[in-house]
């Protein structure tokens, strides 16, 4: 005897996804109206979410976490594997908003601020692995560097050691000449 609900859909529970996306409450049901989805319901009455879904929401997670908007994300008509998985008000919904996009894509959008954002994020992207560069730099000591760097600051540093005078007779020339100075542009 088989059931004709015997086919096992995947279900993902709306408290188990926020979870997994470290999200709360609000920016869930955010995820869910941009997306055009509404949980479903299983036999228990608890909502569930399809895989389709919960990877849709995923991605659109993984967008905002790498700066984008919620509104600038746009599931694609190519992605077979999300569409299969959806049910038709969903690709209706993913389907009108791709269409409505193609067909005037600059409809309601700043352009210029777009761009700007766009080169904010384009140019945050570029120098990440400065940053992160910069970040690893700023950590290091003298006994982390490699020897032909070694050798380099130790150049530098006998270069600019003062050899014969100590830093106060240096430090105590340096803010008589200035005084000196300051003094002859006030007289003058």
């Amino acid at each position: 005897m088989t059931d004709q609900n015997s086919a096992v859909e995947h279900q993902i529970r709306p408290n188990a996804l926020m979870e997994e996306l470290g999200i709360k409450k609000d920016a869930y049901y955010s995820y869910l109206k941009h997306l055009g989805f509404k949980a479903e319901k299983d036999s228990d009455g608890k909502a569930f979410l399809n895989e389709g879904q919960a990877n849709l929401m995923r991605a659109l997670r993984a967008h905002v976490v790498e700066g984008g908007k919620i509104e600038e994300f746009v599931v694609s008509n190519s992605d077979p594997a999300a569409l299969a998985t959806m049910n038709a008000g969903e690709m209706d919904s993913v389907s009108q908003a791709t269409d409505q996009q193609a067909a005037d894509p600059a409809h309601g959008l700043d352009l210029d601020a777009l761009m700007s954002e766009a080169a904010e994020l384009a140019g945050h992207r570029m120098t990440l692995g400065q940053q992160m560069v910069l970040k690893l730099a700023e950590q290091m000591t003298y006994d982390d560097l490699p020897d032909h760097v070694r050798v380099k600051v130790d150049s530098v540093r006998q270069a600019t050691n003062p050899k014969h005078q100590n830093l106060s007779s240096m430090a105590t020339d340096l803010l008589s000449q200035w005084r000196q100075k300051r003094q002859e542009l006030q007289t003058a």
